[in-house]
């Protein structure tokens, strides 16, 4: 009786991590508004999505190239065609500078942030996301002038058949 009993208390262990144990990460997209998940798709430690967007004073398109972290957003490099107001002109410290193609790219930046907030733009940015060769304007996810957020989230078994269950 008593090896059943540990057989029992053992499998259940098992069967707890095996539920919770981090399978991999997801890229989600939640409204500030509301929580909920606007957008969501699995990704890889080190991939890299950009967000683009036109700038308001220089008209020109502003990509910003984040890498995906273990649990984090890793914000790589800043690329623009001119200097204009509100885009960077120095860099920090291991940080590096080129003209690359008629455009600027502040490059090395590697600053961790858990999220990245924002509004959608309503009048000149058009944010867009651009992943994995695909061209997703962020207006079609949220109306312009509502906030949105970017973030990671440790996928496990349990979120899984949560999200099947839910959906």
């Amino acid at each position: 009786m008593r090896n059943k009993h540990l057989l029992w208390v053992v499998l259940s262990i098992l069967f707890v991590l095996l539920l919770f144990w981090k399978l991999g990460s997801t890229l989600v997209i939640t409204s500030n508004d509301t929580g909920r998940v606007l957008w969501s798709h699995s990704v890889s430690e080190g991939e890299q999505f950009i967000i683009r967007y036109t700038h308001s004073v220089a008209r020109t398109e502003v990509d910003e190239v984040i890498r995906v972290g273990d649990e984090e957003l890793i914000i790589d490099s800043t690329i623009y065609e001119s200097f204009g107001a509100g885009l960077p002109s120095t860099i920090g410290q291991g940080q590096t500078i080129r003209r690359e193609g008629g455009k600027v790219i502040i490059g090395s930046i590697n600053q961790p942030v858990p999220r990245i907030d924002l509004y959608v733009g309503q009048v000149i940015a058009n944010h867009t996301l651009l992943f994995q060769g695909d061209i997703l304007p962020l207006s079609t996810l949220s109306k312009p002038g509502t906030s949105i957020q970017f973030s990671i989230s440790s996928e496990n078994l349990f979120k899984r058949l949560m999200g099947r269950l839910v959906h």
